[in-house]
């Protein structure tokens, strides 16, 4: 009597598939276990039809990828709107998809997009985003995903909001870590680190602390230099002479900015040899009128007789 080969089971199938990393075709399936097939297809069928696989594109192929047990358990409780559904979500990824797309995408009525969304929160297989460029609009995305900064607003937003508490803590502990390190500069990648040892609502990036880190040169609360390798140091900015900071140039202002008090008469006109005087100029930012070097050399400099206004040019 003839031997029939036996064929495989379906859980010997489902295993096979889910240890496989990315997919797997029915050809490599066949292959793998020296199975029929047309016995691998049909059994591929039917765990397809208990939600245990899903089919993926990969170029032009079409690959067998297995799904969670419990995600499956979860899906073939969906009926076939739930199911059109929750496909279209699927697809629109971390960006999300609202009603109306859903709407247009599936043809169903809005009353039934409306009752799937809510069954598919329910089972816990969506949720529910807002959207910073749109507050009335809420996205629908998979449960298990991070939406984009487009939807979120990154970092600094929370359930669609601007999270300014956030903002200043960051803006705390920035400041802290330089107050640790008065004596030297600071750089980007070490105020990052100092930062993740607090944890907060979120994640900041290096890129996160760079801006934080603008927000306080902007504010005048630190300096910025470059290292020797080229990255962005900060350190906290000194006082001026006057007990209050010097404007966000005043790293690039010349050493004759230090007023004499003692001897007035041998400070140099400030213009001449002002390292910003290319950029000085009426009415802008850098200015004659709010120069207050020059205000002070006009008043240090006020001439007591009429001849000493003569100028040797």
């Amino acid at each position: 009597m003839a031997l029939v080969a036996q064929g495989p089971d379906l859980e010997e199938i489902y295993n096979h598939i889910a240890s496989s990393n990315g997919g797997i075709t029915v050809e490599e399936l066949a292959a793998a276990g020296s199975w029929d097939k047309t016995q691998c297809t049909i059994l591929a069928n039917k765990l397809l039809t208990q939600s245990r696989l899903e089919i993926i594109q990969a170029g032009d192929k079409l690959l067998l990828r297995a799904v969670a047990p419990q995600l499956a358990a979860k899906l073939s409780r969906l009926d076939d709107h739930m199911r059109q559904v929750y496909l279209q979500i699927e697809k629109a990824g971390d960006k999300g998809a609202w009603s109306k797309s859903l709407k247009d995408q599936t043809k169903l009525q809005q009353h039934t997009i409306t009752k799937a969304t809510k069954e598919l929160i329910k089972l816990q297989l969506i949720k529910e985003v807002k959207s910073v460029h749109n507050r009335n609009r809420k996205v629908f995305m998979l449960i298990d995903l991070e939406p984009s900064r487009e939807i979120s607003g990154g970092t600094w937003y929370k359930d669609g909001e601007f999270n300014s508490s956030w903002v200043e803590i960051l803006r705390e502990h920035c400041k802290t870590c330089l107050d640790k390190n008065p004596s030297r500069p600071v750089s980007l990648s070490d105020l990052h680190r100092y930062v993740m040892q607090h944890p907060g609502p979120q994640v900041p990036t290096e890129e996160d602390v760079l801006s934080i880190m603008k927000t306080l040169e902007l504010d005048e609360d630190v300096t910025s230099t470059a290292s020797a390798d080229g990255s962005k140091c900060f350190m906290k900015r000194q006082t001026g002479s006057l007990n209050r900071p010097f404007d966000l140039f005043s790293a690039r202002l010349p050493n004759f900015l230090s007023p004499m008090e003692d001897s007035p008469g041998q400070m140099l006109v400030p213009c001449l040899c002002c390292h910003l005087r290319n950029d000085c100029k009426a009415g802008g930012r850098i200015c004659p009128e709010k120069c207050e070097y020059l205000t002070r050399w006009l008043q240090r400099e006020e001439p007591s007789t009429p001849q000493d206004t003569v100028m040797d040019w």
